[in-house]
């Protein structure tokens, strides 16, 4: 009797573990954040998962991929869309766009600046693209950090193509005090 428990609960493990590795094989990871990718809702030295298999919407945090570095950042606009940022507000098909996730970190830094400086630079989809599209190509994104004095995001590389994305930030596993979804507003 005590024998059949045993391999009973050995297959059982065994099975669990397989499941494990297959889910993190083909649907998710995890990623532990670095500074130069924490933000107000991700903090370093959190370890968050991502989903492979899901498409970015706007707003998602997506862990990508450039030149063999890994980047946090957030999906403002995707296929279709025509983005412009002038005079810190960001506008998107012509429309402004309300956000409100970044005002803290806004408003901070231009406390400390004189008038007349910006949070977020000026771009367009043509000049990150050279002037070669004014609109975002399908499988392509606009990806931002939510500190946009941080360019290391589609201002400095481009539009982000879907192959470079590793996969949308859901989770926060660490610390146990935040554990639970990934809040993105």
């Amino acid at each position: 009797m005590v024998k059949r428990d045993l391999i009973r609960n050995i297959i059982i493990a065994v099975l669990a573990i397989v499941v494990i590795l297959l889910l993190r094989a083909f649907v998710f990871s995890t990623h532990r954040v670095t500074e130069g990718q924490a933000n107000d809702y991700i903090h370093a030295g959190d370890y968050v998962t991502f989903n492979k298999n899901v498409e970015p919407q706007k707003k998602d945090f997506i862990l990508y991929t450039v030149n063999g570095k890994d980047y946090i950042g957030r999906v403002i606009a995707g296929e279709g869309k025509s983005v412009t940022a002038m005079d810190d507000f960001l506008y998107v098909n012509d429309k402004s766009v309300d956000e409100a996730y970044i005002s803290k970190d806004k408003s901070a830094y231009l406390a400390t600046v004189s008038p007349g400086n910006f949070f977020t630079d000026d771009f367009s989809i043509a000049t990150l693209t050279d002037n070669k599209q004014t609109k975002i190509e399908k499988g392509q994104y606009l990806v931002l950090n939510d500190n946009r004095r941080n360019t290391d995001d589609s201002r400095k590389f481009g539009l982000i193509e879907k192959d470079q994305i590793k996969g949308v930030i859901s989770f926060r596993l660490y610390p146990l005090s935040r554990f639970g979804f990934v809040d993105v507003d």
